[in-house]
């Protein structure tokens, strides 16, 4: 049996791992123990390893119980995909991402999300997290009343509310959108998730806008509460790899010209999309 140790991040969600050797062949047991720890703690870190692309992959869905590089219609992807302001053509190059989870607006978003400090300067932006299952388990009774049985629109197009400044959005000609509950069950854990964004979240259905507005605003104060936060400080060779169904991220304003914030990402299951879907960015207006 591989050997490695656990500890919580936070009290509701997050687990440092310690001890984990990547290119250790993986026993069941061990297996078994960092798939429960994932759909129980939601993100987990491993700090200080070497990780290559395929590693990183291969790690991610293990955990979402799909084992092996790739399955039909999920292709691995080359060694390509990086969040970085040293790589113009990487996702998010620069400015701040409100808090999201990534193609929540596809009818199958991704599972599982992972990044790997591949170059890393200090100071570097945090990547901030929340856990919807346990803003789930936290929300008051009057508001959870509120919301049962409601659904939301979720899109891959602009969606602007709140503080703008410096905040990245995206330009899709014809964005993908998609329907869903705001009470969510998780596919795989059967938890329950407050599941809405700042980011891609646009309105509740039938309801009219400032009614829809007002039940969202009162979502994200919960949901967004400083004290549900945690922020990853990158370093490199961190590797962080979270529940994209469960938890959404956050970022700080990156800029093109600040300190080195390389990060390889992957993602699993991969999103059937026509090249315009694909968002492109821009910064949003003041």
């Amino acid at each position: 049996m591989a050997r490695f140790e656990a500890r919580d991040i936070t009290p509701a969600f997050g687990a440092d791992i310690t001890g984990f050797d990547p290119k250790a062949p993986l026993d069941d047991e061990t297996r078994a123990q960092l798939q429960h720890l994932f759909d129980t703690r939601g993100v987990l870190r491993f700090r200080d390893i070497d990780l290559t692309h395929t590693e990183q992959v291969t790690i991610g869905r293990m955990l979402i119980r799909k084992e092996g590089l790739a399955d039909e219609g999920d292709p691995i992807p080359e060694d390509k995909f990086y969040v970085s302001n040293r790589k113009m053509d990487s996702a998010a190059p620069f400015g701040r991402l409100q808090f999201h989870a990534d193609t929540m607006w596809a009818d199958r978003p991704f599972e599982v999300l992972s990044l790997y400090g591949a170059e890393i300067e200090l100071p570097s932006a945090p990547t901030t997290f929340v856990s919807g299952v346990n803003a789930w388990k936290t929300l008051p009774d009057d508001l959870r009343l509120k919301i049962e049985g409601l659904e939301v629109l979720h899109t891959a197009g602009a969606v602007r509310r709140g503080n703008l400044d410096d905040v990245l959005v995206s330009d899709v000609i014809d964005p993908p959108t998609t329907v869903s509950k705001l009470a969510k069950v998780h596919p795989r854990t059967g938890e329950t998730i407050l599941y809405a964004c700042e980011q891609m979240t646009k309105e509740v259905v039938g309801l009219p806008h400032e009614e829809s507005e007002a039940i969202l605003t009162e979502v994200f104060a919960h949901l967004y509460a400083p004290a549900r936060q945690w922020n990853q400080e990158w370093h490199e060779r961190d590797f962080v790899v979270w529940d994209n169904i469960a938890m959404q991220h956050a970022r700080n304003n990156v800029a093109v010209e600040g300190p080195t914030r390389h990060l390889r990402k992957a993602a699993s299951p991969m999103p059937k999309l026509r090249p315009d879907q694909l968002p492109k960015f821009s910064k949003a207006a003041a």
